[in-house]
């Protein structure tokens, strides 16, 4: 894409285009409006394709997050206040000021470390753990939004950040 490769774009979309969507969604909870921000996301991710560094993170790491801080926008442009997300975009770290760990250099390798290590988790453990991060869902609301019993939301949580720290310890 970096070198202007329309069908590499195709490719990333068809992809990756279902997983963007879900982030979407989870954040604007408006499907119509979250598709909006998923043709956004794929244009500025052709855009700045550029600016991907893999020794920063993974691809799918560079999407997500220009996914996320679009639809973070979006619902400050609606005057929505969103959760404080203590992330930024791993690849951008001048860009979103509102969420923040800090400047420092150190600051930013955690920040990517912790990404990757997320990326890593089993699929049903990450999406809990993120939603219950990053929209402040608690463990029963997550329960009924999931469709699983309290018990096995908490065990998925313990478990992933188990892992979590285990990963990050390694690093």
């Amino acid at each position: 894409m970096a070198r202007g490769e329309e069908e590499a774009l195709e490719a990333l979309y068809h992809t990756l285009a279902p997983w963007v969507f879900a982030l979407i969604h989870r954040i604007l909870k408006n499907p119509e409006v979250a598709k909006e921000v998923l043709q956004d996301t794929f244009l500025r991710v052709y855009q700045q394709a550029w600016r991907y560094d893999p020794k920063r993170g993974k691809p799918t790491t560079f999407v997500y997050a220009i996914a996320r801080n679009l639809a973070l926008s979006r619902l400050r442009g609606e005057r929505r206040q969103p959760l404080k997300d203590p992330t930024l975009d791993p690849h951008d770290p001048e860009g979103d000021r509102e969420a923040t760990w800090g400047t420092e250099r150190e600051d930013r390798e955690d920040r990517v470390r912790v990404v990757q290590a997320l990326e890593d988790l089993p699929p049903q453990e990450r999406l809990l753990l993120e939603e219950a991060f990053y929209l402040g869902l608690t463990h029963r609301e997550l329960a009924e939004r999931h469709g699983l019993p309290l018990g096995t939301v908490k065990a998925r949580i313990r478990r992933a950040l188990a892992k979590l720290r285990g990963k990050l310890g390694e690093a």
